[in-house]
């Protein structure tokens, strides 16, 4: 990966999905592309985006 932009924070994936921390942390128990780096977790950027596209439902 490039530059540290790509690796979200909690507080900066949130922002994206516009959810709660207690909603984010449940996602990433269901298992949204996540990293720990010690006890921080870290998720990729264009992990993201492809996991929202993925729960994307077409009507």
């Amino acid at each position: 990966m490039g530059k540290n932009h790509d690796l979200l924070t909690i507080d900066e994936a949130r922002e994206i999905l516009r959810i709660g921390r207690n909603a984010m942390y449940n996602l990433i128990k269901e298992g949204i592309p996540h990293i720990k780096i010690g006890k921080q977790i870290r998720i990729p950027r264009e992990s993201l985006y492809t996991w929202i596209k993925e729960q994307t439902i077409a009507s």
